[in-house]
């Protein structure tokens, strides 16, 4: 993205059927059997004019993020799909290295204990991958549909739609610097500091149990919810007490299931959240904090209104199956079609949803 050129965080949703497609994590032959049976070529082209959108998290744990990412934009490129931020290209944009992304950072060949053999790239490679993220819009609407990656929050949505901004980048950072700045004038910010003299060391030990950190924990929900592109792009976070360990570090807040209070008629699609694709508890290789879908079927529609629909169902995860932690087909690549809420998965299977509320307009 040159200099010349602005950052648009909210962006239009095409009018007309949409395929919209759950967090990929680098499954690139996921991918392009999905792509298949919902009727596409590969440069995204469908005979009856239908258009696919991303989610976001196109990249990470999965053994081809690049052939994904090359994917993926070449049907942007075109006009035949619409992709949107996901937390872990915003991860790569911010330089952050993280769990399942050393394809990014590591050149030649990779074998990631915990992943499995994962396809690298050069450092010729990432600038081009690194424009594409930055230019990424947060939301994708329209009066029908509301597209974002973890959680809409309005208040965040509404910062956004008042852009354009010089880049992705420097409306990010410049929201963490004043939040820094209020943290450090909050009234618990001495308790914090107190807290991470005493624990920070142990904070990324998973075989010694830290307690709960109260001024950690609000510190925290602070720095997640200052910053629109943090709430929009990993979700909604409060302190719990209910402390666990997950990403290398022990946690003191956890995700919040925003949609019981989403009270808007507008159907929100999301992804992140890791659904479970089966009629029973998650397992323990999928736990990751609580179980946000705890008592809602597999295929319904959830929340307040019952018009949110999370369309991932695990498939950053299939690395397990690769490594026999889990059963073959536990994992899967999804796809919500709209307006017909029919879910389509990687292995051709179809599924109706249910408990859809349709409203005036819907």
């Amino acid at each position: 993205m040159s200099a010349f050129q602005s950052y648009q965080a909210v962006v239009s949703l095409p009018s007309g059927q949409l395929d919209i497609v759950g967090d990929v994590h680098g499954e690139f032959e996921a991918l392009c059997q999905l792509v298949q049976h919902l009727g596409y070529d590969a440069a995204g082209r469908h005979p009856e004019g239908r258009k696919l959108v991303f989610v976001g998290d196109l990249c990470d744990r999965g053994p081809d993020s690049p052939a994904v990412i090359r994917m993926v934009q070449n049907m942007v490129n075109l006009g035949h799909a619409v992709c949107i931020l996901g937390n872990h290209e915003l991860n790569i944009l911010r330089g952050q290295h993280k769990d399942g992304n050393n394809w990014f950072w590591d050149e030649g060949s990779i074998s990631d204990e915990k992943f499995g053999a994962v396809r690298s790239i050069t450092k010729a490679e990432r600038q081009p991958i690194l424009d594409f993220f930055a230019s990424l819009p947060v939301i994708a609407h329209n009066a029908e549909l509301r597209v974002v990656h973890a959680s809409w929050h309005a208040a965040s949505a509404e910062v956004l739609a008042a852009g354009p901004f010089p880049s992705l980048l420097q409306f990010f950072n410049e929201r963490e610097q004043h939040t820094s700045d209020v943290m450090e004038r909050d009234r618990f910010f001495q308790d914090y500091i107190t807290e991470q003299q005493s624990w920070r060391a142990h904070v990324s030990d998973q075989s010694r149990a830290v307690p709960f950190l109260k001024a950690t924990a609000y510190m925290r929900e602070l720095r997640q919810m200052a910053n629109p592109v943090r709430v929009l792009t990993s979700g909604v976070e409060a302190p719990d007490s209910d402390t666990f360990f997950s990403g290398g570090e022990w946690r003191f807040v956890q995700r919040v299931r925003w949609w019981d209070s989403y009270t808007d008629p507008v159907p929100v699609l999301i992804g992140h959240y890791w659904r479970n694709p089966q009629p029973v508890s998650k397992s323990e290789a999928l736990a990751r904090g609580r179980d946000l879908f705890a008592g809602i079927a597999p295929f319904a529609w959830h929340g307040a209104q019952s018009n949110v629909f999370c369309v991932d169902y695990c498939v950053g995860a299939r690395f397990l199956e690769r490594k026999g932690v889990m059963e073959p087909g536990q994992t899967r690549l999804a796809a919500l079609r709209w307006p017909q809420r029919t879910l389509i998965f990687d292995s051709g299977e179809q599924v109706q949803t249910s408990g859809f509320v349709a409203t005036p307009g819907s």
